[in-house]
């Protein structure tokens, strides 16, 4: 069970704002709005035990970022990011959402499980490579509906992935939804198989995200790390 590593991101688009944060180049300044943005993962069983396998839903509701909104907004730059060992294995509350593969209650001790073996050596390896990244590389198409080229870094290496967005504005925030499919092998990952190769996690997993946005206060703008500096507002 995985997903990416130093994964998932997604963009802002929004219009010019009067009174906020603005960079010399006339850009304006965002931060992601952690409590409302999410990522979630599908993943699902696999081989030939399968049926003794679960369904499971990983998300997580703590992600940090900025964008960078140029006057033309297919000209805008973003980073996420999230922190490994904030990553959730099953909430009740998420599986109830997912349909009827998702109803049956998984054990405490296969969640943990899970956690573990997603979080290890073999898959993400939390330890050693403790954030999840995303950086823009250029967006495509025309609003409300974009493609988004990205960096995805995952344990070190770096791997391009095309996220379908739909951005909604306002004056004052903006909201970026998408799904897709993916694999593990596009994030340079393989699936986690146990019991030699008969019970495995499926390949395809489904990505879902929700990133919302609030401008930058002046304040935040000047605290923000000058160029070459590491760090997120």
């Amino acid at each position: 069970m995985s997903i990416l590593f130093r994964l998932l991101a997604v963009l802002a688009f929004v219009v010019p704002l009067t009174g906020h944060a603005q960079d010399q180049a006339g850009n304006r300044e965002f931060r992601v709005d952690s409590e409302s943005s999410w990522l979630q993962v599908l993943a699902y069983p696999a081989g030939p035990l399968k049926r003794f396998g679960h369904h499971h839903v990983i998300a997580h509701h703590a992600i940090s970022g900025s964008v960078s909104v140029a006057p033309d907004p297919l000209d805008s730059t973003f980073m996420l990011q999230l922190e490994v060992g904030d990553l959730e294995v099953d909430d009740p509350e998420m599986r109830a959402l997912e349909g009827e593969d998702f109803q049956k209650e998984v054990p405490q001790k296969d969640i943990d499980g899970t956690r573990g073996n997603m979080l290890g050596e073999r898959l993400l390896d939390g330890d050693e490579y403790p954030t999840i990244q995303i950086r823009s590389q250029a967006i495509e198409g025309s609003l409300p509906d974009v493609d988004i080229v990205s960096t995805v870094i995952v344990k070190g290496v770096e791997n391009t992935v095309t996220f379908p967005a739909t951005v909604e504005l306002t004056d004052d925030s903006f909201v970026a939804t998408g799904e897709l499919e993916i694999t593990h092998g596009a994030l340079g990952l393989e699936p986690f198989t146990a019991l030699g190769g008969a019970l495995q996690v499926q390949d395809e997993m489904v990505f879902k995200y929700r990133i919302a946005g609030v401008p930058v206060t002046d304040v935040e703008h000047m605290e923000r790390p000058m160029e070459g500096e590491t760090g997120t507002y």
